[in-house]
């Protein structure tokens, strides 16, 4: 062996083992920190607004991005921000300066993603990509879809899609103006707003509103600023966007929208939410915080692991009616006519709004002093209002009756006292100081009527039933007062009548009217009954005329047998006894046609209908031969009896047989016939029918037959089946006309048989 050569032992081994694995945990430690410590570096986010920090909708989209990041990121994020400035300065040369201002800035900076807000960052970085490194995501916002379908990006590009509808504007427009006539569309000049101006006539046209639409589109701010101060007050102005006018000055459009609204002499409305504010009335728009949180949702997403590629944009959900309170006010339109669910900005706080808690805590001890208060008062209160209420409802009550002429009652049947108003004591024509009783009421009452009173009383036997009655009572000078009674009882513990009450109602005035009212129709029905005898003067001429011939003939042929030498005894005693019949046949007639005359009150007796019918039959005898009028009778043997007023009955026959008389005036000779037959019907009553053969009722006649003065006649005055139908009904029946199926007429009347009606009551 070679001095040089070693042999290590076991022990040596066993101290290289542990130096080893001593390195291999020193190194695995080192490993893992460097990769926590990887996982724990901050992200790194640009964004790159596209216009000025002085655009309000810049500067809302960017702190919105920046405070959801910050508050939902869970890790680290160091955020830059750069603004291009691209809508005041859209030429190559300035886009060109800030792509290498960017490259030179960042060139050993590392992001992990792009936030680009604005449609113009888009063609840049897609231009420029090389400012960030290829293959860092980006997160675009405030692009329309028209917009986004047309520049065709790569997948690693997406965003948020801003949807805008100029229709719904004017949609709220119409709302709000219901009466106008005309729309102007106002734009500006630069590219951006060219985008917005095709897109909104598009959307217009589609909804072709029916109004003069113009397009104010290339004109100097001056010129439009002067062309809207000139419009007529029933237009809606449509403000779209106004980065330049037509001569290239730069505007921000808050700014251009606020001079046009304030130079307007219409309502004007925009799309935009950094309209609001500065005089624009409103328009369906979102919010630029709304789109900001959800590009910065978006980026979350791509920060914490997902592909870019297959999240496909997204449109910004909210979208609302707006509308300032202020420029609502300014132009009196009416937030009733808001569409539902519109958002109200700026409006005018309230006081419960601007003081809430002060206002609560003010109702709050006010209320509990009110409640001390009241706690203290009520009872008090309470009595009080008790025994006023007691007394004015007695006051209306009593007042309410007397206006009515109407007297209150109650009667203590244990003491026979009588509560009653002052009134009733004037009703009775009882004294202030005489006591009311029983006794006192009854002794005021007539005599004759005391009996029907009591009894009306007392057939009151619970509280669900009632009387009514109606007495005569007694006043000095022998004045007479109608008095209707009216009385329920109210039982006791027994269940019998323990008090009466009701009411005493003058009712004179009523029985006055009322016999005044028959007396006139008695008048009028025995005038009708006049002129119909008027009418038949000829034919009761000459059936009184016919009588005294055969008189006078029987009396000269007697005295020409009372000359003979020897007379013939027997044929004198027939002339004699010709000349009694006669003589009492001229004399019923006289006597039948001055019961028809005579005047006097209704009275009821029996009356035989089938006489009562050849009575009229043989009164028109006469009238009907004149007429070469044939009549038939069909009367029937056992007819009951009835009771009624006999004149009046036979008026009702007498009119309804000269009815059809004169109904078959245009008839043929051979075919005049009337027909009158009685007869009794299954329901008790006697009927009487009248029938003819003239053209029968039209149906336009037959609902008005028995109006008053309604007549078919040329000279008839339209009383007679009014008056008929009078009769029949106060005695208890009813009359009916109708055509028959072989033609003509019917007309007939029904009574009640076996009963004793007192007619005209």
């Amino acid at each position: 062996m070679r001095a040089c050569d070693r042999v290590d032992g076991p022990g040596v081994r066993y101290t290289r083992i542990l130096r080893g694995a001593f390195l291999l945990i020193v190194v695995t430690f080192s490993l893992l920190s460097a990769e926590s410590r990887a996982n724990d570096m901050a992200r790194r986010v640009l964004i790159l607004h596209s216009y000025n920090y002085t655009f309000p909708a810049t500067t809302i989209v960017s702190e919105a991005v920046r405070q959801r990041l910050l508050e939902r990121s869970p890790q680290g994020l160091e955020i830059e921000a750069e603004y291009l400035d691209l809508a005041r300065r859209p030429d190559e040369a300035h886009a060109l300066r800030m792509a290498n201002f960017l490259r030179e800035k960042y060139a050993n900076v590392h992001f992990d993603l792009v936030v680009v807000i604005g449609f113009t960052g888009i063609p840049f970085i897609q231009k420029y990509r090389d400012v960030v490194g290829s293959g860092v995501p980006v997160v675009f916002s405030d692009v329309t879809r028209a917009t986004y379908e047309a520049i065709k990006l790569p997948s690693d590009i997406t965003g948020v899609i801003s949807e805008l509808y100029p229709e719904k504007t004017l949609e709220l427009a119409e709302r709000l103006q219901p009466s106008a006539r005309r729309l102007v569309v106002i734009g500006g000049s630069d590219n951006l707003d060219r985008r917005w101006r095709e897109a909104a006539r598009k959307a217009i046209e589609a909804r072709n509103p029916k109004l003069e639409t113009l397009y104010w589109f290339d004109l100097t701010y001056d010129a439009l600023l002067a062309d809207v101060s000139r419009l007529p007050s029933d237009t809606i102005v449509l403000f779209l966007t106004f980065f330049a006018d037509s001569e290239g000055k730069r505007f921000i459009p808050r700014d251009a929208a606020a001079a046009v609204a304030k130079a307007s002499a219409a309502p004007v409305y925009g799309l935009f939410e950094t309209y609001l504010g500065g005089g624009i009335v409103g328009g369906y728009t979102y919010t630029f915080e709304s789109l900001g949180t959800a590009t910065a949702d978006m980026a979350l997403e791509i920060l914490s692991g997902a592909d870019v590629t297959t999240l496909p944009p997204r449109a910004n959900p909210r979208l609302d009616f707006r509308v300032d309170a202020r420029a609502m006010d300014r132009w009196g339109l009416k937030q009733r006519n808001l569409p539902p669910g519109s958002i109200v900005l700026f409006k005018k706080p309230s006081l419960w709004d601007e003081h809430r808690n002060l206002v609560l805590a003010t109702l709050f001890v006010v209320g509990l002093q009110s409640l001390f208060v009241a706690a203290l008062l009520l009872q008090r209160r309470r009595r009080r209002q008790a025994e006023i209420s007691l007394k004015e409802s007695e006051e209306r009550m009593t007042f309410t009756a007397a206006s009515a002429n109407i007297g209150l009652w109650q009667l203590d049947r244990a003491t026979n006292e009588v509560w009653a108003t002052e009134h009733c004591r004037a009703m009775f024509g009882l004294a202030g100081d005489v006591p009311l009783t029983r006794d006192t009421i009854l002794a005021a009452i007539h005599p004759d009527d005391r009996a029907i009173a009591v009894a009306a009383i007392r057939r009151v036997r619970n509280a669900r039933e009632s009387t009514v009655t109606h007495v005569r009572v007694m006043l000095p000078e022998d004045q007479v007062r109608w008095v209707s009674i009216r009385t329920r009882a109210h039982p006791g513990d027994q269940g019998t009548p323990k008090q009466f009450s009701g009411i005493f109602v003058d009712i004179t005035e009523q029985k006055a009217a009322a016999a005044e009212a028959e007396l006139q129709r008695q008048e009028v029905t025995h005038l009708m009954r006049v002129s119909v005898l008027g009418e038949l003067s000829g034919a009761i001429a000459h059936e009184v005329n016919q009588p005294l011939t055969a008189i006078l003939s029987n009396a000269q042929a007697a005295l020409f047998l009372l000359e003979q030498e020897s007379p013939n005894l027997a044929e004198i005693r027939d002339a004699l006894q010709d000349i009694v019949q006669e003589d009492n046949r001229a004399g019923e007639v006289v006597l039948r046609l001055r019961n028809l005359l005579k005047k006097g009150e209704t009275k009821a007796e029996p009356v035989d209908l089938n006489e009562l019918v050849n009575q009229t039959t043989t009164l028109l005898r006469s009238e009907m031969i004149g007429r070469r009028i044939v009549v038939e009778t069909d009367l029937a043997d056992d007819l009951p009896a009835m009771a009624g007023d006999p004149v009046q009955l036979q008026q009702v026959l007498l009119n309804l047989v000269m009815n059809a008389m004169d109904a078959m005036a245009s008839t043929p000779v051979a075919r005049r016939l009337v027909t009158i037959s009685t007869r009794t019907t299954p329901a008790g009553t006697i009927e009487v029918l009248v029938k003819d053969r003239g053209p029968g009722i039209k149906s336009v006649q037959g609902g008005r037959l028995f109006e008053p003065f309604y007549t078919t006649k040329e000279h008839g005055l339209g009383l007679g089946l009014t008056i008929c139908s009078t009769i029949v009904q106060a005695h208890g029946g009813k009359i009916t006309l109708s055509n028959d199926d072989a033609g003509g007429a019917i007309a007939g009347f029904s009574l009640p048989a076996q009963e004793f009606m007192v007619a005209a009551q």
